[in-house]
């Protein structure tokens, strides 16, 4: 049985502890309500390579020696960005804490920026980027958002673009970390063998940093209306058409995402789902088909994806408009509707058995829906 525990630091920083006495493991991350969205249109990217080089100088140790540090100890230490979070976490046996988030600490409270670490990430993202690029099912994504919030922060890619990441400054990196990043909402979350108290104690060195913070992270409002357009990208290279189309729904912080969620299995999500057995079990126009759901804390977008052969296009918007049309006119039966509850609870269990995902669920709820809702 997990236990809970959460000490509220001042009102925008938290630390939260879910104790699975049962593994002998523990994840251990410092999330921040800050991402892409949070940028200018002249800084997209910043925060994706401030990720970066958390990882690359600290006052006492080179990237290597951080790398060296966690892996002789048995850790996988990383870091990640989206449109509305960022931050770095680890996993480890759990007689390894102390050491774990100490080596977290002082990536966050001892970074070093430098012009030779900023110069190495910048030609490192941009090939990241150029690879994404390449990749005609990542890459779509990037056009949709583009497409769907126009100017707005949303529409910012998490891993920037080449024209912002390659122009920033190290002053720029710098004055953005200590006058941005660090005062975003924070919240220290752990899950696995770990105790509450041990977790409060070893993390004393970020809560001296972060405790200051005086404000919560401010979204720019999103747009919720667009004009109904295509966007054609072609490239000579593929020989297949990718094809993705959505419109905005309820948010992350809506009640009413549940509901959503069910739907999105009945419409896309399962194997089951009415397109995926129109389009590719009974008709087989496709081989890859599904709908998804991108929930941000006050908007959010349903859509599906489709890659299919350019001789099949026509055929498969036809059959796609048309389910779409009978499951709102007909609704949805109760068949279906069990089925997506028992689907959905299973994801739900399976999906936080290990104490990764534990950490990072009841960190996103702590930041952006100021609350834990338990798996119960």
């Amino acid at each position: 049985m997990s236990e809970i525990q959460i000490t509220e630091i001042s009102p925008y920083f938290s630390v939260i502890s879910e104790t699975m006495p049962n593994i002998k493991s523990a994840a251990l991350g410092v999330f921040f309500q800050h991402g892409s969205r949070c940028e200018s249109s002249s800084e997209q990217g910043i925060t994706h390579l401030i990720e970066h080089l958390l990882f690359q100088k600290t006052k006492q140790k080179t990237a290597r020696e951080i790398a060296l540090f966690a892996e002789s100890r048995g850790a996988v230490v990383d870091g990640f960005t989206t449109k509305e979070l960022s931050g770095i976490y680890a996993r480890f046996v759990n007689s390894n804490f102390y050491d774990i988030i100490d080596l977290i600490s002082e990536c966050i409270c001892e970074v070093e920026f430098t012009e030779e670490t900023l110069n190495k990430e910048q030609h490192l993202i941009i090939k990241e980027i150029e690879n994404i690029e390449d990749n005609p099912e990542e890459y779509i994504f990037i056009l949709f958002d583009k497409f769907l919030f126009a100017d707005h922060p949303l529409s910012y890619p998490s891993v920037g673009i080449k024209e912002t990441v390659s122009s920033l400054k190290l002053k720029q990196i710098v004055d953005y970390y200590y006058n941005k990043y660090l005062t975003s909402k924070v919240c220290i979350s752990a899950a696995g063998q770990i105790e509450h108290n041990q977790l409060v104690d070893g993390a004393q060195k970020l809560i001296d940093l972060l405790k200051l913070n005086t404000k919560s992270q401010i979204f720019s409002k999103p747009i919720t209306k667009i004009e109904a357009k295509r966007i054609i990208k072609r490239r000579s290279d593929l020989q297949q058409v990718y094809s993705l189309g959505g419109k905005f729904t309820f948010s992350y912080q809506s009640e009413e995402r549940y509901g959503l969620i069910l739907l999105n299995n009945i419409w896309g999500g399962m194997i089951s789902s009415r397109f995926f057995n129109r389009l590719r079990e009974k008709e087989a126009l496709v081989y890859t088909v599904t709908t998804f759901l991108d929930l941000y804390s006050d908007i959010g977008i349903i859509g599906g994806f489709i890659v299919m052969d350019p001789t099949n296009l026509k055929r498969v918007y036809w059959v796609g408009q048309e389910e779409l049309e009978r499951l709102s006119s007909e609704g949805i039966t109760e068949e279906e509707l069990q089925r997506s509850i028992n689907y959905t609870k299973s994801l739900l269990i399976v999906n936080n058995e290990d104490p990764m995902s534990r950490m990072i669920r009841n960190a996103k709820h702590k930041l952006l829906l100021n609350r834990v809702v338990t798996i119960d």
